[in-house]
């Protein structure tokens, strides 16, 4: 006999699979009916095909129907028309699956709530992982780790459009300084976007080309709450009375989200 399992432990059955991949995101899956595992699948487990794919081509047309998958990571959408193989989403539509349960939305911008939304406006009920197993799922599935907090120096790719993102950048791992930011206002077709801050926090570092090009982050003048940036353009944030400033370089800008890189440095 079958063991059946929790909606809890099936959602801790699918972080396990995510897990097992080697490479970013990272994406588990569980396929269940019942509470009984019919399959699982993670990305990278069959070389280009995402993890929903995997899982549900281990069982039969008519096993799928009316099952519960539990996935780490939102399902991915259809970027284009001449895409030549269905988005998760779309498979997952048409393969008769009742219930959604999601880890975390997809951070890209491309697809951020999209497929959550797909799947609502196809009568598949959809729900969320617990607080806690999201916040787990966030820590591992992305290569930059979690997509609200950074720390001490790194580079992440946020969306944009759709999302309002804050990021508070914290000083290290050890020392719980903090300092928000949010990038706001994305302009593809112009190669622009607005970094946003506290009231006279940001001031862009004009002229320099690379964070060590800036011996003094206090030098530059004309700080406003937003600093408009184009690519390679480096903006200092430091908000009154902190004890430390970020440098926020834009390193690429896309339809609905960008790359930046940042660094923190000591006020002396």
């Amino acid at each position: 006999m079958k063991k059946i399992y929790s909606k809890s432990d099936l959602m801790k059955l699918a972080i396990e699979e995510h897990l097992k991949c080697n490479e970013f995101p990272r994406v588990g899956v569980v396929v269940a009916r019942d509470g009984m595992i019919l399959s699982t699948g993670y990305r990278g487990e069959v070389p280009g095909l995402h993890a929903e794919r995997v899982a549900l081509q281990k069982i039969s047309l008519e096993e799928r129907i009316g099952t519960e998958m539990f996935t780490t990571l939102e399902p991915c959408v259809c970027l284009h028309e001449e895409q030549s193989v269905a988005s998760c989403s779309d498979l997952i539509v048409s393969s008769g699956v009742s219930e959604v349960v999601i880890g975390v939305l997809d951070p890209n911008g491309t697809i951020y709530s999209q497929g959550y939304r797909q799947l609502l406006d196809n009568n598949i009920s959809v729900s969320f992982f617990t607080r806690k197993l999201r916040a787990a799922v966030e820590e591992e599935t992305f290569e930059y780790g979690q997509i609200d907090r950074v720390y001490g120096s790194g580079k992440r790719r946020v969306p944009v459009l759709n999302s309002g993102l804050k990021i508070s950048v914290q000083f290290s791992n050890s020392d719980s300084r903090t300092i928000p930011i949010s990038w706001e206002s994305l302009q593809f077709n112009h190669g622009i976007v607005d970094l946003h801050g506290t009231s006279g926090s940001v001031v862009v570092a004009s002229g320099a080309r690379k964070f060590s090009d800036i011996t003094d982050p206090e030098v530059f003048r004309f700080s406003s709450h937003v600093a408009r940036l184009s690519k390679g353009q480096i903006a200092v944030v430091q908000p009154a009375g902190a004890t430390f400033c970020v440098l926020v370089k834009v390193l690429d800008l896309f339809k609905n989200d960008i790359i930046f890189q940042w660094e923190v440095r000591n006020i002396k």
